[in-house]
């Protein structure tokens, strides 16, 4: 619906206006009538209409002044011109300020409608442009993004186009000559452990904002082409420079980290680096580049207060068995005799044999995940319980392990998680166990009053009365008539106390048909008769 508003300081030619026209029909709707300009102003600041109907000379002030006012708050709003034939001039100079038509006094009804369906025209086709727009800017937002994960992807594995017309092609770059450069920005949680991963996510939102600012003023006229895009709750950058602007460039990068900082200090618990590789010479360098951004970036573990990371650390040779198996052996160990707190000497071990060989951060973080993957798939062996869902809690380890912001954090996290899994598996399994047991208790609850036998509880827990015998005997010190009987006289002892039924219907009401029996069973187990437990709660 296109919405609309009248002013004119006439009030029947006001009302007039309002009647002519079908508005409903035209796809219209009439939202307010002013007498004055600066009634229709403020009414326009309301409602926001689409279509202003105004007079050419009205008080407070007319609509040549209007209509300059209304088009700056909302440019692309429609007017017409309401004008008297000695006012003709104004209209003139209303139409070279922008006003869609005008309309000589005295209104009717044709002239009204064919200019309404002219403006009605023009919205309904710079709407339907306005949307067209729209879906093609979210496509190319689409494509853009789909190109970028593909460049990641790409430089990851080292598939990328060795000649820069190909690069720019495939990735819709302008790159020129000169160097490239990777940076990486990341934030992870300093001691609180408990931010969630949605906190984070909404950390990077904010980041975003005020990292494009700090870019667009400091780092992209230095380069040629530049871009910054956001995967996994890291921003990653990819430059274009000439050679000679190299260190200013990096100079500007620490500034930016610094800046950035400073910007996101209301977030106490976060922490953000930004790490750089060495300077590629052509785009055939950059998965080099890259990989080296990321041995930087691994270094936050192992440094403290350096927000700028551009050291690229070198992966120390070690033979993986020798940190894996006595890992592995106690986590199994862990599983087996359902000791969690276990798993802190496990963790211990570990992080005091990737210390003594001098791995770097890079290398303690994949060791990390390594291990909790081997933890996971520890509980293959168990016959008592396993992981269900070793691919989602790997996953979300594998996250959360992102975060952590030291190396003691990061192996802390580990030994937390493993034990926390144990806990809950134990707890799991207990459950299980005890499934059938408290599916057999409910029934007995439910169906106390009827005539219930072993086979008949048993088949509802899915065992054979034998050996749902023995295990029920096991897991309640008693065995099935001892419960049911007990159930029976809880039930008969709360309706002695509530109930005005006699003895012997309160016994039928409780699957206890014999009188003489009821009464003899009661006072075996409570040590009373029937009468006198009621006549103490009379």
């Amino acid at each position: 619906m296109i919405r609309v508003i009248v002013a004119d300081d006439e009030y029947k030619v006001c009302q007039l206006i309002c009647q002519l026209i079908d508005w409903e029909g035209m796809g219209m709707r009439l939202v307010g009538t002013a007498s004055n300009g600066l009634e229709a102003l403020q009414m326009i600041e309301a409602e926001k209409p689409d279509l202003v109907l105004t007079d050419i000379r009205m008080p407070g002030f007319d609509g040549m002044e209007l209509l300059k006012r209304a088009r700056t708050i909302y440019p692309d709003m429609e007017f017409i011109i309401i004008s008297g034939y000695s006012h003709f001039e104004y209209a003139q100079t209303a139409i070279r300020y922008g006003v869609s038509d005008y309309i000589l006094k005295p209104v009717n009804r044709e002239a009204l409608n064919a200019t309404l369906q002219k403006v009605r025209q023009r919205y309904l086709e710079h709407k339907t442009q306005a949307e067209e727009d729209l879906e093609q800017q979210k496509q190319q937002a689409a494509t853009q993004a789909r190109l970028r994960e593909i460049l990641w992807q790409d430089l990851e594995t080292g598939q990328i186009p060795r000649n820069l017309e190909d690069f720019n092609e495939k990735y819709r770059y302008h790159f020129g000559g000169g160097h490239f450069q990777i940076f990486l920005i990341h934030a992870d949680v300093k001691e609180n452990r408990h931010l969630n991963e949605d906190y984070v996510s909404n950390v990077m939102e904010v980041l975003s904002g005020k990292l494009e600012g700090l870019f667009e003023r400091h780092i992209s006229p230095l380069c040629i082409d530049s871009e910054v895009f956001y995967k996994d709750r890291k921003a990653s950058g990819i430059l274009n420079y000439r050679e000679e602007n190299g260190s200013k460039l990096l100079n500007e990068l620490e500034a930016l980290i610094s800046s950035l900082s400073m910007e996101l200090h209301v977030f106490e618990h976060m922490r953000f680096h930004l790490s750089v590789g060495h300077a590629a010479a052509s785009v055939e360098e950059l998965p080099r580049c890259m990989k080296e951004a990321e041995l930087a970036m691994g270094q936050r573990l192992l440094v403290r207060n350096n927000l700028f990371l551009e050291e690229v650390p070198e992966n120390k040779k070690f033979e993986e068995d020798s940190l894996y198996q006595p890992f592995s052996r106690i986590a199994r160990q862990c599983l087996d005799l359902q000791k969690p707190e276990q798993m802190e000497d496990a963790v211990s071990g570990l992080q005091g044999s990737a210390l003594s060989l001098g791995l770097n951060g890079n290398q303690m973080l994949r060791l990390v995940q390594d291990s909790y993957r081997l933890f996971l798939l520890s509980s293959i062996f168990q016959e008592k319980f396993r992981f269900a869902d070793r691919d989602g809690m790997e996953a979300r380890f594998y996250r959360e392990s992102l975060l952590c912001s030291s190396r003691e954090n990061l192996f802390s996290f580990l030994a937390e998680t493993c034990r926390r899994n144990i806990e809950e598996a134990v707890g799991w399994y207990e459950a299980e166990r005890m499934r059938p047991i408290n599916q057999a208790k409910q029934y007995i609850q439910e169906h106390y009053a009827e005539s219930l036998s072993l086979e008949e509880v048993s088949s509802q827990a899915g065992f054979s009365s034998s050996y749902f015998s023995t295990l029920f005997r096991k897991e309640t010190g008693k065995n099935f008539l001892e419960y049911l009987t007990d159930v029976r006289i809880d039930e008969a002892k709360r309706l002695l106390r509530r109930s005005g039924d006699t003895i012997e219907q309160i016994g039928k009401a409780v699957g206890m048909n014999d009188y003489k029996r009821f009464s003899k069973t009661f006072k075996k187990i409570t040590g009373i008769s029937p009468k006198e437990y009621r006549n103490l709660y009379s």
